[in-house]
């Protein structure tokens, strides 16, 4: 799994602590494509987070801010371009807000 130390400290100090949540499961995708280079989904009543290859190579803030992305979907959120909440990184502004809140 290609995910660093200092991301599952954020995750660990920051985004469970965010979300209320007690675990979530991190997993690796083989898949190649550009996008969706992260998402979400239940497991055994456990939010499981999917990250790919293309999720690692991004920057640190653009990969904690996805982490937010997800973690607002666990919380029930849907997307909504009329907030910011967006499924395209780059017009996604309501996730970089919270992650900029939460360090």
């Amino acid at each position: 799994m290609h995910i660093l130390e200092k991301d599952i400290q954020f995750i660990k100090n920051k985004w469970l602590p965010w979300t209320g949540l007690r675990a979530v499961y991190i997993s690796w995708s083989n898949s190649a494509k550009k996008y969706p280079d992260i998402w979400v989904d239940m497991y055994k009543g456990i939010p499981r987070i999917t990250i790919t290859r293309e999720w690692a190579g991004h920057d640190k803030h653009l990969r904690r801010s996805q982490l937010v992305h997800e973690g607002l979907h666990v919380l029930g959120m849907k997307h909504d371009e009329s907030i910011g909440y967006s499924t395209i990184p780059s017009r996604d502004s309501y996730s970089k807000k919270v992650y900029r809140r939460l360090i």
